[in-house]
């Protein structure tokens, strides 16, 4: 019979395998996905040197673990191709901090989805998560996303135009509004738990993220190896004067100005699950969530390989 470490490596590189994303020993270590204690690098290294049961499941390339059975043969190669793509866009986002930092009221932002993990395509958007001070959602957003639509520069904002590395604003939250558990998807949500583990400090005011993980202590039993991401020097902008144009007596009219611009996939579904919410504490535009569709990828995977 395998151990729970031998199990939980095992769903680790299943959960991976849904997203095609080979993971090193150490990343193996650090994403452990439902083990049942914190165990340490060392004896993940030892369970993947020896264990027998492993190695009839798994392949290593160029230091990076996966499936035997993937049917992916250049998934490594394709991981740095992604990586390389990932760079380009972060300097397309840090450039962006600049402008973000001059509001006040915007507390901190974080890089999110593929570009988190440094895997982009060419088609992949700048997917952002927002957090800002209560009573100032509305008109953050407003003033974030103008100018980018002004330029063009915003996930198919012109049919059969192609947008080079659009921003994608799609998800708001107030400080608050930083506790996730209320935004899972069933009673099992891996992908959610991944998604808040994975998000890359781009502006941190008042250790904004250090709140982020002290309020979602329920990530931690899904991922007990796993620490929040720090903000990478490389990632803060220099600190520049910020421009005091919010204020709490205009909230109303950006919230209606942007309310009446909502197309009508968003109203239809707006408040009925996690997928869509629009409140003043959380403005949350994933009308096209997966989550369900990857978990019943990974079951089926678990389950094959497991049998």
């Amino acid at each position: 019979m395998p151990t729970d470490l031998e199990l939980s490596i095992l769903r680790t590189l299943c959960w991976f395998s849904v997203f095609h994303y080979p993971l090193t020993t150490f990343e193996i270590w650090k994403w452990l996905l439902r083990p049942s204690r914190p165990y340490d690098l060392f004896e993940v290294t030892q369970s993947l040197t020896n264990s027998v049961w492993l190695k009839e499941k798994l392949n290593q390339e160029d230091s990076f673990w996966t499936l035997h059975s993937d049917q992916h043969p250049s998934i490594v190669e394709e991981r740095h191709k992604r990586f390389l793509n990932a760079i380009i866009k972060y300097r397309k986002l840090r450039r962006a901090c600049y402008f973000f930092q001059l509001l006040p009221n915007v507390k901190a932002v974080a890089s999110a989805n593929t570009l988190a993990w440094w895997h982009t395509t060419n088609e992949s958007d700048i997917d952002l998560y927002i957090m800002t001070d209560p009573n100032r959602i509305w008109s953050s957003r407003f003033f974030l996303v103008l100018p980018f639509a002004l330029i063009g520069n915003r996930p198919q904002q012109i049919k059969d135009v192609k947008v080079n590395d659009p921003f994608c604003f799609s998800f708001f939250t107030t400080t608050e509004a930083l506790q996730m558990e209320s935004l899972k998807y069933g009673d099992e949500d891996p992908y959610l738990a991944y998604w808040v583990k994975s998000l890359v400090p781009m502006l941190d005011r008042s250790e904004i993220f250090s709140q982020l993980a002290s309020v979602n202590r329920w990530v931690d039993v899904i991922l007990p190896n796993a620490r929040q991401r720090l903000s990478h020097p490389s990632h803060r902008p220099r600190c520049l004067f910020s421009i005091p144009i919010q204020w709490s007596l205009l909230e109303p009219l950006f919230r209606s100005i942007q309310r009446n611009r909502f197309p009508s996939n968003i109203r239809d579904i707006a408040n009925k699950d996690s997928r869509v919410i629009v409140s003043d504490q959380i403005l949350k535009f994933h009308n096209s969530d997966r989550r369900e569709q990857f978990m019943k990828e990974y079951k089926e995977i678990y389950e094959r390989e497991i049998s």
